[in-house]
């Protein structure tokens, strides 16, 4: 029976080398580093962040302040129900800049996502347009999400990064 499979698995890898498969990779992190539209996204998302931790500075100045208040009331002897009514509005203040650190993670997520899926979708459109004018039967990315490399190896000639970034209209020195 492994015979018969061994047999079976040399014939597909024989019809497939038959049928001319042509492999491209290419660097989408560099492609996308390489695109003006993701340099002004970066710039807009950085304005974006500095905005939001703007805030979030304000709100923890204010908190500290109401906190040294609070602290010099306590050692003057303030009445308690004063100190009472700050420790309300200190603690919900502290919540408060709390939910607005978590929520700014999130707008930052959304308009990371919103800003990048019109570049994507150019850069699919120009891996698409590699695809088919150059007849590749599959392309792969040269990297994964970390910048490690998934290609080790592999003919320069099939390098198509450079041929992707001349269909998105980026010049570049290669």
């Amino acid at each position: 029976m492994k015979k018969y499979i061994l047999l079976f698995a040399l014939f597909l890898i024989s019809v497939s080398v038959s049928g001319q498969v042509k492999i491209g990779y290419a660097n989408l992190e560099f492609i996308l580093k390489s695109l003006p539209e993701a340099k002004q996204m970066n710039k807009e998302i950085e304005a974006y962040q500095k905005v939001l931790e703007e805030q979030i500075i304000a709100k923890q100045e204010y908190y500290q302040s109401l906190l040294d208040d609070y602290y010099q009331k306590q050692q003057k002897g303030f009445a308690e129900s004063l100190l009472n009514s700050m420790r309300q509005q200190i603690v919900s203040l502290e919540q408060e800049i709390q939910v607005d650190a978590t929520n700014a993670d999130a707008k930052m997520a959304a308009l990371s996502a919103q800003k990048l899926e019109p570049i994507t979708q150019k850069i699919i459109e120009a891996i698409n347009l590699v695809y088919e004018e150059e007849g590749y039967t599959y392309i792969f990315n040269s990297a994964d999400g970390t910048g490690n490399s998934i290609v080790l190896k592999g003919p320069e000639g099939d390098n198509i990064t450079y041929k992707i970034l001349e269909k998105l209209g980026v010049e570049t020195e290669n």
